[in-house]
């Protein structure tokens, strides 16, 4: 990563399982819906191995019947539990020191997600962290679909050449929308898909955010270097 941190002017991040630390959440919300339609609770190691885009695979993955059960049931269902309650979720270990580290580094953050816009900007402003995103690009549904629309609209907005962003995030198609827009991208294993499930992901693979900072090429600022114990001189 060393090499493409060098080169990058832009941060996109991923929300859910990339900065947001949602998955027992997401488990809790699936087990609502399996409970709802009568269908067995998943374990979070069978969610993070089945979890995938798009989210109508997934659910038929467990078992839904898709022609029976109408789909955005099932999502009405899903997000009577995890609307709630997301609020409350903590972010990834290292999130604030690499969105500040970033920040004071003279290198710019967006957000592009899957979630329902107005959720997603709900969620950040509870957390505190709409100063440190240039753009933040949801869905206008909540049907969890593909970000392909909304990443080019975020890539026209940058003006960037692909090469100078890179796309940080937790699953497949996070890697298949940076390779799509012609992006750099690197996918973390800690959030909601499992090693087994990210293993036809061509992207650099890191088990979280802190393992990130071990290529980063700037001087980390005292404020993070602290947080972190490691020497800002380094």
């Amino acid at each position: 990563m060393r090499k493409v941190w060098s080169q990058i002017q832009h941060v996109v991040w991923d929300w859910n399982g990339t900065l947001l630390d949602d998955v027992d959440l997401a488990v809790n919300g699936v087990n609502h819906v399996c409970a709802r339609f009568g269908l067995p609770a998943v374990t979070r190691d069978v969610y993070r191995a089945r979890f995938q885009f798009p989210i109508s695979e997934f659910y038929s993955s467990l078992g839904f019947d898709l022609t029976r059960i109408p789909f955005g049931d099932i999502i009405r269902e899903y997000l009577s539990v995890f609307d709630a309650r997301v609020r409350h979720c903590p972010l990834n270990d290292g999130a604030m020191e690499l969105l500040e580290c970033l920040r004071q580094n003279g290198i710019a953050s967006s957000i592009l997600s899957a979630s329902y816009q107005p959720t997603l900007v709900q969620t950040l402003e509870a957390k505190g962290l709409g100063g440190y995103f240039t753009h933040v690009c949801g869905l206008g549904d909540e049907k969890a679909t593909s970000k392909l629309v909304e990443g080019r609209l975020l890539h026209e907005k940058l003006g960037l050449p692909g090469e100078r962003i890179v796309y940080l995030g937790d699953t497949t198609h996070d890697a298949e929308i940076a390779t799509a827009l012609g992006w750099n991208s690197c996918i973390l294993s800690c959030g909601h898909q499992d090693d087994g499930r990210l293993g036809a992901c061509a992207s650099p693979r890191v088990s979280g955010i802190p393992a990130l900072f071990e290529d980063l090429p700037w001087p980390l600022v005292e404020a993070v270097s602290d947080r972190r114990g490691i020497h800002a001189s380094r």
